[in-house]
């Protein structure tokens, strides 16, 4: 559908440039001798200029742009044309031909800048010109026939990328081109002053092995009369498509171009002030590769037909050597390098079939399953390999042996049973943190206090004021509080830093219940509200410390629970205390 979309477009601009025969008129065919008198204007009359960048077309401008940032890229064009001008005589029996034959060279480079911007130079040389100019030195007409040879007019031309083709539907950019005064005199090459000319390049695949572009421009410059034709800004039309040819690396391009003129003084608009040329050619890669400076060299050679008008000749022949994409069937990511497709019989997607099923010419040219530049057929491990962390089968080293490769080994120098980082698996059974190997008790947890903490064991500080033991933990101290308050005096505060450190540095001990207890004296609800404000006042000291409060709760029992005697001063001092003991393991534990 696509396709027969352009067609239309192309036939309406054809409609355009051909304008219908009723009204064509010729110039004032009766002023031979006036028209020829005048010396040889001051205009280039050079129609086809060749789109410089790597992902144009020939005369039409394509909307990519080199990836590669700082390419440079170039190529040349020799195109030879045969009767680019002429002059029919009043009698319409003769005819002057004003050039007869005319030979270009266009070199030209091109810089990608950015991902989005691509600036090039192009010089034409006129390396043979053959003319019928009037001989100013006899006072008749009289043709004269010389050859010269010259240069053109340099160009400066900037793409800019609107939109990629391949993430939108269509790609689009907009193109400037800048023709400077640097041609020859007196040989229809070079325009009085510099000339500008801006186009839109839209884009689109009408399937995946081909590309498609239409250009709409305009050319400012200065209007010029050209032996009795009116000649200056005009409006710029061109299509082109690129389609693979039975072969990966060679394309079949059809480029047409046209010119309408714009200028109002020209009243008697005629056919031979609307060039049109179509141009057929084929675009052969001659050297591969997807990395090297030389990638994507290519040989175009082709033929145009123009009609006959100004600037547009008979017959153009094309030969070229240049910097330019060939689709190789596919477009995408591997558009410039032939991608997994080839014009009649594609190649499957690597990454879908399996390798068995790839045929080995695909193997052999196009697939790298694991991208590593090292393709397939020479690859000892196509599917695990990595771009700069390879050897020369294309394997990734493994120094340890095992199995994880360096590049994604925590542990490269570290073998036998590892985990996905390529580090050695270590058991640890009682979750101490100490290795099974390294722990001298493994079914115990050690007990992190600052005494022999190394050796994985549970053990006690002889100098601590706090020792975990037996499903509690042991204080040999009392926590001291105002009399009749649950406040606690700083006297306490070393004894209660213990407790957090020993709970902060050893998570795997369980659940901590702080209980609150009181002597019997006093009234009872009074005796068990200040145990439970007691016990609080403590878990909240822990939790200010460090100690996770999921991990805390505090339960006051009052006078339930005494230890001692309620009849002696020294039993009842004992029976006011506070406890910790150990529920279980926290939530985290207990996976």
């Amino acid at each position: 559908m696509k396709f027969r979309w352009l067609v239309t477009l192309l036939g309406i601009s054809c409609i355009l440039l051909l304008p219908l025969s009723a009204m064509a008129q010729d110039p004032d065919l009766n002023a031979d001798t006036d028209r020829m008198r005048h010396p040889v204007p001051k205009y280039n009359l050079q129609f086809w200029r060749p789109a410089p960048n790597p992902g144009d077309y020939l005369t039409t401008y394509g909307s990519m742009i080199d990836r590669d940032h700082w390419r440079l890229t170039g190529g040349f064009y020799i195109d030879y044309a045969h009767v680019p001008m002429d002059i029919a005589y009043s009698d319409q029996k003769s005819d002057l031909a004003v050039i007869k034959n005319q030979t270009f060279m266009d070199l030209y480079l091109s810089l990608s800048l950015f991902s989005w911007v691509e600036v090039a130079l192009s010089m034409p040389f006129v390396l043979y010109e053959n003319t019928d100019f009037w001989n100013e030195q006899i006072g008749f007409p009289l043709r004269k026939a010389h050859e010269t040879s010259g240069v053109g007019d340099l160009r400066i031309v900037v793409k800019g990328k609107i939109l990629e083709l391949g993430k939108y539907p269509v790609g689009l950019a907009l193109i400037g081109d800048l023709s400077t005064q640097t041609g020859t005199k007196g040989i229809l090459v070079s325009d009085e002053y510099p000339t500008f000319t801006i186009n839109a390049a839209l884009e689109f695949n009408p399937w995946d092995k081909a590309r498609m572009a239409v250009n709409v421009g305009f050319r400012a410059r200065k209007q010029r009369d050209v032996y009795g034709y009116t000649l200056g800004n005009a409006f710029i039309i061109a299509g082109a498509a690129s389609i693979p040819f039975f072969h990966q690396d060679l394309d079949f391009i059809a480029d047409f171009r046209g010119e309408i003129a714009t200028e109002p003084d020209d009243r008697n608009l005629t056919v031979n002030e609307r060039p049109f040329e179509a141009d057929f050619a084929f675009r052969y890669r001659i050297l591969n590769g997807k990395t090297e400076w030389w990638r994507g060299l290519a040989l175009t050679a082709g033929v145009g037909f123009g009609l006959n008008a100004v600037g547009s000749p008979d017959v153009r022949a094309i030969l070229g050597l240049n910097f330019h994409w060939v689709n190789g069937g596919l477009l995408g990511l591997e558009y410039e390098y032939g991608g997994y497709m080839t014009a009649v019989d594609p190649c499957p997607d690597p990454e879908l079939t399996p390798p068995s099923q790839i045929p080995e010419r695909c193997r052999n040219v196009v697939v790298d399953s694991d991208g590593d530049t090292i393709p397939d057929k020479d690859d000892k491990c196509p599917f695990a390999g990595r771009a700069g962390y390879i050897d020369e089968f294309g394997c990734s080293p493994d120094r340890d042996g095992d199995t994880v490769p360096d590049y994604m080994d925590l542990c490269p120098d570290e073998g036998g049973r590892v985990d996905k980082n390529g580090c050695p698996i270590t058991l640890d059974t009682d979750g101490d943190t100490i290795p099974d190997i390294k722990d001298s008790c493994p079914t115990e947890p050690e007990t992190f206090n600052g005494y022999e903490d190394e050796d994985g064991c549970p053990d006690a500080d002889p100098d601590a004021l706090v020792e975990l033991s037996a499903g509690k933990i042991n204080i040999k101290e009392q926590v001291f509080f105002e009399t009749s308050k649950a406040v606690i005096k700083s006297e306490s505060f070393e004894l209660l830093d213990q407790v957090a450190k020993l709970l902060v540095d050893n998570p795997h001990v369980g659940n901590v219940t702080v209980e609150g207890h009181t002597d019997s004296r006093g009234k009872y609800k009074y005796n068990v509200k200040l145990s439970q404000d007691r016990a609080e006042s403590v878990m909240n000291y822990l939790i200010k410390r460090g100690v996770e409060a999921s991990r805390l709760n505090a339960i006051g029992y009052g006078p339930d629970r005494p230890i001692d005697t309620n009849d002696t001063s020294e039993g009842r001092a004992r029976n006011r205390r506070v406890e910790f003991v150990v529920l279980g393991l926290p939530d985290d534990q207990k996976k």
